[in-house]
């Protein structure tokens, strides 16, 4: 492919980026329909309205999976997020599944009582079955 060409690739239709501070998304829909959101970063008072951002953006999608795996910081703004998008899904019955490994996600969601609300996982292929179902 020539030089030029590669200039302007444009990724599919089904993937979008968000980016505010600390905090990046990349949202893709897999070929099933299943809409996922790879976080990375710091998930605050002022990153979490990124988040739902992302999330109204993928309102059309049958299932969503917020993958937090590389979210270094969680604070009770993102579990809030969390918690009204796993509602939101529920009274449309959708599927919404978050993935959190890493501690600073496990802890704030444990503080918070947020396991009662949202669907947890510990790894993406765990989360993404679960959807599927």
């Amino acid at each position: 492919m020539s030089r030029r060409l590669l200039s302007h690739y444009h990724p599919p239709a089904s993937i979008s980026e968000y980016s505010q501070g600390q905090l990046r998304i990349r949202a893709n829909t897999t070929p099933r329909g299943i809409r996922v959101l790879a976080i990375v970063g710091e998930l605050d008072l002022a990153t979490a309205p990124l988040l739902e951002l992302a999330l109204h953006d993928s309102q059309q999608a049958s299932a969503v999976v917020a993958d937090m795996s590389k979210v270094g910081f969680l604070g009770f703004a993102g579990v809030d997020v969390l918690i009204r998008a796993a509602a939101r899904a529920d009274s449309r019955l959708h599927r919404f599944a978050v993935v959190a490994s890493t501690r600073p996600t496990q802890r704030a969601l444990s503080l918070t009582d947020a396991y009662d609300h949202i669907s947890c996982y510990a790894r993406v292929d765990l989360a993404m079955r679960a959807v599927a179902e």
